[in-house]
């Protein structure tokens, strides 16, 4: 096959090495995302690129550690407020999410797998919560173990305990202290899907866009997403595009994927989350 667009994943397996993977008890990577805007330089899939990615990254560093697993095709029809007024952000209810993924969930466990861990890489507050409801439904009345890796910074926002056993806590990267706030399609993201994606990245178009200078009470009528946000980012970008740093996309991308690795490998060795 000269190019897939579910290269590595269940997608391009045959329902006989789906049988025998289950048989064995592998363990699941399931990507959540969305599609929405990210600005005039990049792509609307950037989140559903960089998470897939993530994935295949981490599926590698688990068999460095000599774990297998198996990834399911990335999800994509989520939730964004913030950016929900601009074209190309596709936006699906919580209720219409919760109930897909809560399906997703009862294939992956009628199939035999035992162990699925949800990874997602787009930060809408909403769309974090409505996935903690799908895996808690899951969890709850269909017995599923599944666990949602989600960030400690999330957890303490969220106002929940991070005991809950479906949850599984990623601290927090350390991130460049700046003026102003960095959080869509803005220096950092686009500096990693330029390192990862370098196609997919209008990077002269980038260097020429000016910061958004969003503060955090601009953030407050950002998040509130329709005409409002735009007013705060009319282009469509949440931070500073042109702020450019490959080096430390790598080191970031490096760090997430080795933590995250950890975190899965220790747990299936039952060294945490007895």
């Amino acid at each position: 096959m000269s190019y897939s667009i579910f290269s590595e994943t269940m997608a391009d397996m045959t329902y006989p090495q789906i049988e025998k993977a289950a048989e064995q008890k592998l363990p699941i990577l399931f990507p959540i995302a969305v599609i929405e805007e990210h600005g005039p330089h990049m792509c609307l899939g950037t989140d559903t690129y960089l998470t897939y990615h993530f994935c295949k990254k981490i599926r590698k560093a688990l068999l460095d550690k000599g774990l297998d697993c198996l990834i399911v095709p990335p999800y994509y029809w989520g939730i964004n407020i913030a950016t929900n007024g601009f074209a190309g952000t596709f936006n699906v209810k919580a209720e219409t999410m919760i109930s897909i993924l809560y399906d997703l969930l009862g294939c992956l466990k009628s199939w035999g797998f035992e162990k699925i861990f949800l990874f997602n890489f787009h930060g809408d507050f909403k769309h974090n919560l409505t996935i903690i409801e799908a895996v808690k439904r899951a969890h709850e009345e269909l017995e599923i173990g599944a666990y949602f890796i989600v960030s400690d910074f999330f957890i303490r926002r969220a106002r929940l305990s991070g005991e809950e056993p479906y949850l599984i806590l990623q601290p927090t990267l350390p991130g460049p202290s700046s003026e102003y706030l960095d959080l869509h399609a803005g220096g950092s993201e686009t500096s990693l899907m330029a390192n990862d994606f370098p196609e997919l990245v209008d990077i002269d178009l980038a260097y020429r866009l000016e910061s958004s200078k969003t503060t955090l009470e601009g953030l407050k009528i950002w998040q509130q997403g329709g005409e409002k946000a735009k007013k705060i980012t009319p282009f469509g970008y949440c931070g500073n595009p042109s702020d450019i740093n490959l080096e430390a996309a790598k080191a970031f991308e490096e760090g997430m994927i080795e933590g995250v690795s950890k975190i899965i490998s220790e747990f299936l060795k039952g060294d945490k989350f007895a």
